[in-house]
């Protein structure tokens, strides 16, 4: 109710027509007010950018405002998309961790021959240290067009992620960047070894572009599930550790 009790009936309609054709990561890398959707003006976003968080949450249960609407939206911020950097190992940053920003990080190699990109922040304290000549980029989640950095192509690059259709479609933009770079725990075999952990994904991420035909049978596969989600937080941190000492 804050959200539309306020606003003139015109910008509520437009507002409610502009979160009927918007679909994750749509503005593909723009900002948010070169969009060319019906009913857009340049400062729109600016303007009621709360009412169309409130109004994507209904048709994507609560996505929008998990990841923030500009992120949700694959959008350019204006602000800049902040990541969290870890260093695996000592004495590859002077920090155990910093925030850098996407623009940045686009342009400013880091000092490590393996970068392992992680989908969500709060899995940090899952990943093993110390792991030789490694940093971790943690919290990228749809905002991954600086993966196009040219310092990132001759680097060995894993990408670890939600293993659900999300998760997946993430991993797609990804790989369309790095097609090199290799997906951690993010499988059938991972998915089959843990029913335990599976629970129900209320929206599926739109139709995604797949490389790598495992993946897009992974995604089919997990559309047809009752419960087709294991959020990566709560994999064991034993399995954690293998995994990505392998890939190391």
């Amino acid at each position: 109710l804050v959200q539309w009790q306020n606003v003139a009936v015109d910008d509520v309609i437009t507002a409610a027509r502009l979160a009927l054709q918007l679909e994750p990561g749509c503005a593909q890398g723009k900002p948010l007010r070169a969009l060319a959707v019906d009913g857009n003006d340049s400062k729109f976003f600016e303007r009621h950018a709360g009412l169309l968080t409130a109004l994507l949450d209904e048709r994507f249960a609560k996505e929008a405002s998990h990841q923030g609407l500009t992120t949700f939206l694959g959008a350019q911020a204006q602000d800049d998309h902040w990541l969290l950097i870890a260093p695996l190992a000592k004495g590859l940053l002077p920090f155990a961790r910093l925030r850098v920003s996407s623009s940045e990080l686009r342009t400013t190699p880091l000092p490590a021959r393996r970068i392992l990109l992680v989908e969500n922040e709060r899995s940090l304290h899952q990943l093993p240290q110390p792991l030789d000549d490694t940093i971790a980029i943690l919290g990228a989640g749809l905002n991954l067009g600086w993966l196009d950095a040219p310092w990132l192509q001759d680097r060995s690059v894993a990408y670890w992620g939600d293993l659900d259709t999300w998760g997946l479609a993430m991993l797609a933009t990804a790989r369309s960047h790095l097609p090199h770079l290799q997906a951690i725990l993010m499988d059938q075999a991972t998915f089959d070894a843990h029913p335990h952990l599976t629970v129900v994904e209320p929206v599926h991420a739109t139709g995604s572009l797949f490389n790598e035909p495992a993946d897009a049978t992974l995604d089919a596969h997990l559309r047809t599930l009752e419960k087709g989600r294991i959020e990566q937080e709560f994999l064991p941190i034993p399995q954690v550790h293998k995994a990505v000492q392998d890939w190391a």
